[in-house]
Formats: structure tokens, C-alpha cells, sequence
């Protein structure tokens, strides 16, 4: 099994099926992870998306490593409702911070919640190319085309986009292993000092993402691409 970005290259029923059909089943599957609601709603969708992992034959490694990288966020989500949904006598308090049952099961299943999406989400993005999203928004945006939308410039959007993940998250583990060696900021223990570190991280970030639109619209540019109606493709002009 081969990985090229966030695609597996494998050979699975959910590989080969068409990716508009792909992107409707994600939203509507968010949807119904949304509406669950106690215990035995949470296991059946549980079920349901391991079956589809087991279907997939992507590996759960790569199916739940976006979970590693969210794990602060989780536990904010649960300490938070835990220590502010407060509905009942509370187990422990301390000032205005309320510990209760009811705060934490709610904090679990806000968390279980977004796990089961973002499972969701790394399935699509393992199983789809980024052509294949691109070509399944166009499928999804046609009807739209009639009423005047630009629906072939929403779908290069998209496929840019998409495209752009891979490339900004490696800069940014590169930009973390480079103030590692410097100051060792994100090594360094206490949650304060982690999140101050990652703070740092959005200038150039956000310089990184800035340089990289601006080069591929020059690139662009140069090749004479532009989004032809009449064709309803992305068309290629050659260059003098």
C-alpha cells in the first residue's frame, strides 16, 4: 500500500466509487454523527464507521493520525464543558468552575462527535484524488451553473485548495522542527509555552500560504489557464 499526499493508493470499493457520491455521503454522514445523542446512537455510528474504515483497506494508522495532532483541542472540549456545562450538583467546584456528571458525558460526546468526523474527513481525503474532488464538486455545482454561478472557478478553487493542505502542513512541521533547534519552544513542558510556540507559528504561516498563492497565480498566469464556460473546463492558452 502507497501513500501520495493524503491519497492511499489501494484497490477498495469506497476507491472506486464516484467521488460526488463520496462528498454527499461525508455531509450527510456529519449530519447524522450531529444527531446522536446518547450511548447507543453513539456506538451504531461507531460501528458504521469502522465498517467503512475495515471497507476502506486504508489502515487505521492513517485513518486516526488526525486525531493525534487534535488531542489538546479534545481535552479543551471536554475540561470546558465539564467545568462550565453545569446542570446538577456539581461533584467539585471552585469559584465559578462547576465540575459535573452531566458536563463531562456532554464533553465526551462533543468529543466523540468531532473524532467520527474528522474519521470521516481522512477517509474521503485517503480515497479521493484531488482531481477526483475537483471533478465531483463540478458534478455537485452543475444544476447551479444555470442560474449564473461560477461553478467551474468554485471547483478549481476547491482543487487548489485541497492541493495546498499537503504542502502547508510540511512547511509547518518544518517551520516547528527549525525553532525546536533553536529554542527549543515546543519541546519544552507546559501547555502555556506549547500554545505560545504554536502562536508564533501563524505569521509564518500565514507568509508561507501568502507566498505559495502568489507563485502558483503567476504560474498560472504564465500558462495562459483560464476558465473557459463554453467548454465548462479549466482551458489552457498557449503562450508566445
Amino acid at each position: 500500500m502507497r501513500t501520495f499526499g493524503g491519497y492511499v493508493w489501494a484497490d477498495s470499493p469506497l476507491h472506486r466509487a464516484p467521488a460526488a457520491a463520496k462528498l454527499v455521503g461525508l455531509v450527510v454522514g456529519a449530519a447524522l454523527v450531529l444527531a446522536v445523542r446518547g450511548p447507543i446512537t453513539l456506538a451504531a455510528a461507531l460501528v458504521a464507521v469502522a465498517v467503512l474504515g475495515v471497507v476502506s483497506r486504508v489502515g487505521w494508522r492513517r485513518l486516526l493520525a488526525p486525531l493525534w495532532g487534535m488531542r489538546w483541542f479534545l481535552l479543551v472540549i471536554v475540561a470546558l464543558n465539564a467545568l462550565l456545562f453545569s446542570v446538577s450538583e456539581p461533584l467539585f467546584s471552585l469559584g465559578p468552575l462547576r465540575l459535573t456528571l452531566p458536563g463531562i458525558e456532554r464533553g465526551l460526546l462533543i468529543a466523540a462527535r468531532t473524532c467520527l468526523i474528522v474519521v470521516l474527513g481522512a477517509m474521503l481525503t485517503a480515497t479521493t484524488t484531488p482531481q477526483q474532488v475537483v471533478h465531483g464538486v463540478r458534478e455537485l455545482l452543475k444544476p447551479l451553473a444555470r442560474l449564473g454561478v461560477p461553478t467551474e472557478t468554485a471547483a478549481l478553487a476547491v482543487g487548489v485548495t485541497v492541493q495546498f493542505v499537503p504542502t502547508l502542513l510540511r512547511e509547518s512541521r518544518q517551520l516547528m522542527r527549525a525553532q525546536e533547534l533553536r529554542c527549543g519552544g515546543f519541546a519544552a513542558r507546559g501547555i502555556m509555552r506549547r500554545a505560545v510556540s504554536y502562536v508564533r507559528l501563524l505569521v509564518p504561516v500565514f507568509v508561507c500560504a501568502v507566498r505559495r498563492a502568489d507563485e502558483l497565480s503567476r504560474a498560472m498566469e504564465a500558462r495562459g489557464y483560464r476558465v473557459d464556460r463554453r467548454r465548462g473546463a479549466t482551458g489552457e492558452r498557449g503562450c508566445s
